[in-house]
């Protein structure tokens, strides 16, 4: 079925010429038509509201058509948008037409073939063009989709624990309590140093295996309160509110700690072990409260400090000296 409210501008320096493609398009049913006299005036018609389909001559003044189609693919590529272009030719070499291809031409219509062949041509560019621009705006909307699902989604597929955007927007919330409610709030990462060591000298899963096997270890030893997230490949991170900033002590996260660190993960490959450091950094209302991206970069970064000390490394919120200090006492893994 021909689209015949298809919006179409044509553009030729010659009124005659522009006069016969308008009047053969209207008495072939179609009613969206806009002509321009030089191509300056086509873009600018272009740019209020674009066309599905161009027809312009080859040969004009000031900007032949080659060059208005480069102009008018930048329009498309900027506005996410195709428009067909259609060229009113009197070249017929191969070489000629093969270069016009070569600048974003679409189709060409001989001179002297054009009351034969315009309106079979523009039916066949309608079906293009709008079969294109329907998949344009079909990937920008599953684009927009996918964005909407990747900033709601809260999941880690691999252990069905939380991931790092629950741990920020848990963290928000947890510092928004203290900060009106007291306490402390308390961030501990864990790194699994040895993930990658272990694929390299162990074939199948049996990597992904021990990383779900420490996720569901740290389930059962939080509190119900408690949140567990799986920050990327071999971290994790439990998000704690304590009554007390005394209570955020690497000696209290200890127990945790030993429980994924000291005992083997059964695998088929035998039992193996996991060399696991852990970072607490802890905050209370003194002042400024740090931001949630604040506490869990710091808690991170100083993961580093904790596995050359082969424990738990901790950290406290100071806004009056250097943000975080490390205050409280490292628990190393005997």
């Amino acid at each position: 079925m021909t689209d015949t409210s298809l919006p179409i501008v044509v553009v030729d320096d010659a009124k005659f010429s522009g006069a016969i493609v308008e009047r053969t398009l209207k008495k072939a049913g179609y009613t969206n038509i806009r002509v321009a006299s030089h191509p300056a005036q086509a873009l600018e018609l272009m740019a209020a509201d674009p066309a599905r389909l161009l027809i312009a001559d080859w040969m004009m003044p000031d900007m032949d058509g080659l060059t208005l189609a480069q102009r008018v693919r930048i329009m498309d590529q900027q506005k996410q948008h195709f428009t067909y272009i259609l060229l009113l030719t009197g070249k017929e070499s191969p070489e000629a037409l093969s270069h016009a291809f070569g600048h974003g031409v679409d189709d060409f219509i001989y001179k002297s073939d054009m009351h034969q062949q315009l309106v079979p041509r523009v039916s066949a560019a309608a079906r293009t063009t709008n079969m294109l621009n329907l998949l344009m705006r079909n990937n920008t909307t599953l684009k927009k989709n996918v964005q909407v699902l990747e900033r709601c989604n809260h999941t880690d597929l691999l252990t069905g624990l939380g991931n790092k955007r629950l741990a920020l927007k848990t963290l928000t919330n947890a510092i928004k309590q203290v900060e009106s409610r007291q306490g402390a709030v308390c961030c501990i990462t864990f790194s699994l140093d040895n993930i990658e060591e272990i694929e390299q000298h162990h074939k199948g899963p049996i990597a992904q295996e021990m990383v779900k096997g420490a996720a569901h270890r740290l389930q059962s030893l939080v509190r119900p309160m408690d949140v567990v997230t799986r920050l990327g490949k071999n971290q994790f991170a439990v998000i704690t509110l304590q009554s007390d900033i005394t209570d955020c002590s690497t000696q209290a996260f200890k127990r945790i700690y030993d429980g994924i660190a000291k005992k083997p993960y059964p695998t088929p490959a035998g039992y193996l072990n996991l060399n696991v450091s852990a970072s607490l950094v802890s905050a209370e209302r003194l002042g400024n409260m740090p931001t949630a991206q604040q506490l869990l970069n710091t808690s991170i970064s100083n993961l580093e400090i904790a596995k050359d000390k082969n424990g738990i490394h901790g950290a406290q919120w100071h806004p009056q000296s250097s943000p975080f200090q490390e205050k409280l006492s490292s628990v190393a893994a005997s």
